[in-house]
């Protein structure tokens, strides 16, 4: 009994304690930085604190519209929304991989697009919002799929890697969206990968992506995906190569079915 009540009462400060804070410093649209989060008070954003309730809303109403263009902007191979496009680059179909599933397109070189700016917010590390956020657009997108015949709570959700120089410095923010994507469907979460690179991606071309990703990603040590159905997440699927690493290191570990899903696909 007292260790129950020590318990609340332990949750009840850190919640006050949050509370204190949203109040002092009151939270502000990820991609404009000027207005509140749309469609909620300081109170009703104070009593979202629950990572695994409602997902508290990270922009305000101008920047979620700009967010849903996003979302709904046609995929140039089949023409369907992103949000409901299936379509595989080129290196996760030589993995393998048919379907590659996303929630939003994503313009690396339109910095003030909402959509980036998630991005951003996410590798940033420092938005635990960012983090629901995506957590629960990636939950919802898993359960619209239909992969595994709907059976995804059978499934194991690991993450592709960041790598290793920014993983120091800002923390590895799809392992905290991948967790926390997983505790929301009630699957079991594996850290499968680790990523040895130091580098940037963004100025290799596809050869050199390729490249890269295999040499870099490896099998955690402890790994265990023998005969385990497999979702893989990453932030952006831009080549596939990072993600088609994963899959191809998954398939030598013995996983059955393997899903891919990422927040977003570059618009190419």
């Amino acid at each position: 009994m007292g260790g129950g009540n020590h318990g609340r009462r332990v949750t009840f400060l850190r919640w006050a304690s949050r509370a204190a804070s949203e109040y002092l410093y009151p939270a502000r649209c990820i991609c404009c930085r000027s207005a509140r989060p749309a469609g909620m008070s300081t109170a009703e954003y104070v009593m979202l604190a629950d990572p695994e309730g409602r997902p508290r809303q990270v922009f305000c109403e101008k920047c979620a519209l700009d967010f849903k263009k996003s979302c709904d902007e046609a995929c140039r191979r089949c023409r369907r929304p992103v949000h409901e496009c299936e379509c595989a680059p080129e290196a996760l179909r030589a993995a393998g991989v048919r379907r590659a599933f996303a929630c939003f397109s994503y313009a690396p070189g339109q910095r003030d697009r909402a959509s980036s700016r998630l991005i951003y917010s996410l590798k940033d590390g420092r938005n635990r919002d960012s983090v629901n956020f995506a957590a629960h657009l990636l939950r919802r997108r898993i359960q619209l799929s239909g992969v595994f015949g709907g059976e995804y709570t059978s499934a194991v959700i690991t993450y592709a890697p960041r790598g290793r120089r920014n993983a120091r410095l800002h923390g590895d923010h799809m392992k905290r969206v991948a967790a926390l994507t997983a505790r929301l469907l009630g699957c079991e979460f594996a850290d499968a990968f680790s990523n040895r690179a130091s580098g940037e991606q963004k100025k290799r071309d596809l050869y050199g992506r390729e490249h890269d990703a295999a040499m870099s990603i490896c099998l955690s040590k402890g790994a265990d995906l023998a005969g385990r159905r497999a979702i893989i997440i990453d932030d952006v699927i831009t080549s596939g190569a990072t993600l088609g690493a994963c899959v191809d290191l998954a398939r030598d570990a013995g996983a059955g079915e393997i899903a891919v899903f990422a927040l977003a696909k570059t618009a190419r």
